[in-house]
Formats: structure tokens, sequence, C-alpha cells
């Protein structure tokens, strides 16, 4: 009669890459939550600027004080990181935006809002990049991790409207205290889960930053990005204020262009990038989303129909997220935390100018007028890309950590 053969104990190997495993998932699920904080303001917008008597360039402030935070902070988040730990800094990021939530949920004035937001933007600008260099670490290839990312970008900005839709349509107020507990509780998981070992990395002057767009296909990534992201917080800023939808309506709507958002990024980029040039891949969406602003800004469509056409061009925007997020890291062959600060600082600061000179321009020359000049921001990105394509596609082909 043989004896049972008892389980073998796990090595420590094995036992590093399951605590590794789980870690990389707990920075997973704080990033859907942190950008769960993005669109959670989204359908509440017009109900803000109601209840607190606002224009629409007033209103939009609560995006662009958040943004623009995060554009300058971005600039020193890798030296802060490097300073301080990875994992520290993830944490104080964390908790940065779950106080200004709460405080975004308590204050009653659009200035204070605007300034709580900016708060907000400061711990998203620690936490983010931060994630982002902590998964390329703990997953180690490169493209899976930035696909998980932008996975997690996706869910939240769905979740993170649909959220705001059913609580908001309650109050204002309840959006923000419901992403201030979900914060609490992605600050508990990454406590508590992420255990890597803190490393202290040399601090790298700011001039390191700014010398990556030394690099021609490196920058022109970047201004692809600035462009692009104009229009993607244009989209997703201003198209609450037109579409003029109740506040579960707008909820609805922009939970399904986010679920749009993270198959574009995923499967349909994961393929794509694997099958055909990244420059093709980016032209070919950009032309896609200047045809999508003229549409609708000026066809003459039902608000059905344009709401049905703000869900599908979740699809294109979560394409072109992963895809310039890829060629962020893959084309300037940088240490991946100068990679991550430049090309985010360029991001964030077209998405900044997004919002608020949206607001501006339909106070003063008619509401579709915004749609035009996202129009023009994506088509001219179209334009660098097909005179730059080739060197980015050159550079990301010898980088030495693609595929």
């Amino acid at each position: 009669m043989s004896t049972p053969s008892l389980p073998r104990p796990a090595t420590s190997t094995e036992s590093l890459d399951a605590r590794r495993t789980l870690a990389g998932w707990a920075i997973t699920a704080a990033c859907l939550i942190a950008f769960m904080g993005i669109g959670v303001v989204d359908p509440i917008l017009p109900e803000i600027g109601h209840q607190l008597g606002a224009t629409p360039t007033q209103v939009e402030l609560l995006f662009t004080t958040y943004l623009g935070v995060m554009a300058v902070m971005t600039l020193f988040a890798g030296n802060i990181g490097a300073r301080l730990g990875r994992r520290r800094v993830a944490l104080i990021g964390l908790a940065l935006i779950a106080a200004f939530a709460l405080a975004c949920g308590l204050s009653g004035s659009i200035p204070a809002l605007a300034v709580f937001r900016g708060g907000w933007g400061l711990g998203s600008a620690l936490f983010t990049p931060t994630a982002l260099v902590l998964l390329l670490a703990l997953i180690g290839h490169a493209e899976r991790a930035i696909m998980r990312y932008e996975a997690a970008i996706g869910l939240g900005m769905s979740m993170g409207p649909l959220l705001g839709g059913v609580l908001g349509s309650h109050s204002w107020r309840y959006p923000f205290f419901g992403a201030a507990g979900l914060m609490i509780l992605a600050l508990i998981a990454v406590a508590t889960l992420v255990r890597v070992p803190e490393t202290r990395d040399p601090a790298r002057p700011i001039s390191d930053v700014f010398r990556a767009y030394t690099n021609p296909a490196f920058l022109a990534v970047g201004v692809t990005g600035l462009l692009y992201y104009f229009g993607f917080f244009l989209l997703l800023g201003y198209t609450p204020l037109f579409l003029h939808l109740n506040t579960l309506g707008l909820g609805l709507t922009f939970f399904g262009w986010g679920l749009l958002l993270g198959l574009g990024s995923t499967r349909i980029a994961g393929h794509l990038l694997h099958t055909r040039r990244a420059s093709h891949i980016v032209l070919a969406s950009l032309l896609g989303l200047t045809v999508l602003f003229a549409l609708l800004g000026f066809a003459p469509f039902s608000v059905g129909v344009k709401v049905a056409l703000v869900v599908v061009s979740g699809t294109l925007f979560g394409l072109m997220n992963a895809t310039l997020t890829t060629l962020s890291v893959e084309v300037g062959h940088l240490p991946r935390a100068v990679s991550i600060s430049a090309y985010n600082f360029l991001r964030w600061l077209g998405a900044a100018a997004a919002p608020v000179s949206s607001g501006l321009i339909a106070e003063h020359l008619g509401a579709p007028v915004p749609y035009a000049v996202g129009a023009a921001a994506v088509a001219i990105a179209a334009l660098l890309v097909a005179v730059m394509g080739r060197r980015i596609d050159t550079g990301r082909a010898t980088d030495p950590h693609v595929h």
C-alpha cells in the first residue's frame, strides 16, 4: 500500500513570486479606484453649477486645477519616490486623495472645490506615476504591466461616472464621500499587501526630464500626448455640460464609454501592437477622433445618437491611451521613471488646458465650438505622427525591453 505523498512545501522563490503577484494586484486595484476619482465628478458637473450658481468656466475649474497640479507635480514625483521609496510615496498619494475627496464633499463654494480638487490632483500626481513604476518592477514585462495599468484606468473611468451618477442623483456631495471611502480601502490594501522591500534610487535632477525631450522620437510622442489629452479631457470635462442629460443619464453614458475605454486599452491594443506598426495605430485613431469631434459638435444628430458616439469613442480613446503610454516607455530608451515623468508632464499639461478653455470658448463663441478646437488639436497630432512615424517605430523596435 503506497503512502500518500505530502504537498511539496513552497520554496522561497515561489513564496516571493506569490507576494509579488498579490502586491501587483493590490496596486492595480488602487489604480482603478484612483482613476474613479477623475470621472466621479463628470455626471455632477451640471448639478454643481446649478446648486452653486456657477458658470461653465467656473465648473470646469474642478478638472483644470486637478490636472494642472498633476502636470506640475509629475516633474517631482520621480525624485520624491527615489528619496522616500515607491511604496511610501504611493501610500502618501492615496492618503491625500482620500483627505481631499472628503474635503470636496464638505465644501460649499466653487473656489473651495477648485482648491480641494487641486489637492486631490497632488495626491494623484504622487500615486499614479509611482504605481506604474511599481507595476513595471513587480510584473517585469513592460507591455503586460502597461496593459494592466491601462485596464485599471479604463475600469476606473467607467465606474467613476457610474458611482457619480448613482450617488449624485441624491446629492452632488455623495460622490465625493463615496470616492473618499473607496480611497481609504485602497490605502489599506496597499499598506497591508504591498510588502516589497523599499528601494532608494539615486535622485535625478529635474533637468533629466527636460533632457528627455532632446530625443526627437520621444518628443513627438510627448507632444502627441499633449494634443491628444487636450481632446480626451475636452470630451470628458465638457460633454456633460453639452449633452444636457440628467445626472444618472450622464453616469450611464460615461460608464459605457469607460467600459469600451478598458476594452480598447487591453484586448484591442494588445492585439494591434503585435500586428501593426504603432505609428499606424496612433495615426488611424487620431483621424477617427478628428471625425468624431466634428460630428459631436456640428452634425444635426439627436442627443441619443450623440450619446452613442460618445460611448463608441471609448474604444479609440482606450487604444490611444495604451499605445501612447507604451511608446513613452519604449521609444526614449531612458530610465523608466524619467520617461514616465517626462511624458506625464506633457500629457497632463494638455489635459489641464482643455476643461477651462472649453468653458470659455462655449460661453463666448457658442456651445459646439469647443469640439472644433478638439478636432483641430487631434488633427495636428495626426499630422505630427504622419511626419515622425518612422522614427517613432524605429525607436520602439530598437528598445531592448520590447518583446
